[in-house]
């Protein structure tokens, strides 16, 4: 399948929106008590792998491009162009997270300002990364469920990672702990159910469109998603599996980092196998 670039793409920066969204919720709502030099030893790993994530994703992303120059070119065309607005705003995204991570590496400080915004270009990026799907010629991804799904991967993931990051770092109070966990828990619990309670609603928009594939020509997206049903309906078993698994990982005094790692790679894969079945247009 020549979208892997694409899906590796996607995944990673929502991944990584998601990581840097969820270290900043805990910087501010929970770790306002800790030192300077606390709050770097709390946060510095997941800034780490966020930064490492959304580097590794524009990489990907110019793959897809075909030839790196070519987001150069893209960039010209921000004022119409989903695809030039998502590239300037992984950019600041990338730009933003990269400073704030230096300065933790450099000074043992974390900046939250910096954080605040990355986050903030990170969003803005995602929805641009939706819309150029939304707005794209092939029937599958122009419902906004796309927007759903984009979002609900950084959500979760994000949360998942924030929950990691509670549990291998135990240096605050463990009634602010178990406080952002139950967040992270009730954030994972509802975005999962508000992506499954809109799969009705885009399969009902699909059943709809009858032979509207065949304006997408050589593409067949309706042919495909239907071809790819035990796939998708596979990773929500594992979606839900695992969220579950994740949410059993909090126990009254501690965290079972065995379970937390099981649900968190058994959402990784329903989320892989999500993707692939979005991507699956021929």
């Amino acid at each position: 399948m020549h979208e892997w670039p694409l899906i590796i793409f996607t995944l990673l920066i929502q991944s990584s929106v998601g990581i840097t969204l969820f270290t900043t919720l805990i910087l501010i709502s929970g770790a306002d008590k800790l030192s300077a030099r606390e709050k770097h030893r709390l946060a510095l790993p997941a800034m780490l792998t966020a930064f490492i994530a959304g580097a590794l994703g524009l990489i990907a992303s110019t793959a897809h491009l075909g030839y790196p120059l070519n987001a150069l070119h893209a960039l010209s065309h921000f004022s119409s162009s989903w695809l030039s607005r998502e590239i300037v705003f992984a950019s600041a995204y990338l730009a933003a997270l990269g400073l704030a991570t230096l300065i933790a590496l450099l000074t043992k400080r974390v900046i939250a300002l910096l954080m605040v915004i990355a986050v903030a270009m990170g969003a803005v990026d995602i929805f641009c990364m939706s819309a150029i799907y939304v707005h794209a010629s092939v029937v599958t991804w122009m419902h906004f469920n796309t927007y759903v799904m984009f979002g609900g991967t950084a959500l979760t993931l994000g949360a998942v990672s924030g929950m990691w990051t509670l549990a291998a770092r135990p240096m605050l109070a463990w009634g602010t702990v178990r406080r952002l966990a139950v967040m992270s828990i009730g954030v994972l619990i509802a975005i999962t159910v508000l992506r499954l309670l809109v799969q009705p609603v885009y399969g009902n928009y699909l059943a709809s469109l009858g032979g509207a594939d065949l304006i997408t020509f050589p593409h067949q997206p309706l042919e495909a998603y239907g071809q790819m049903a035990v796939t998708r309906f596979a990773a929500w078993a594992l979606l839900i599996a695992g969220v579950c698994v994740t949410a059993l990982s909090l126990h009254t005094q501690r965290f079972s980092r065995l379970r937390l790692l099981a649900g968190a790679v058994l959402i990784l894969i329903a989320e892989v196998m999500l993707r692939f079945n979005f991507f699956s247009i021929h």
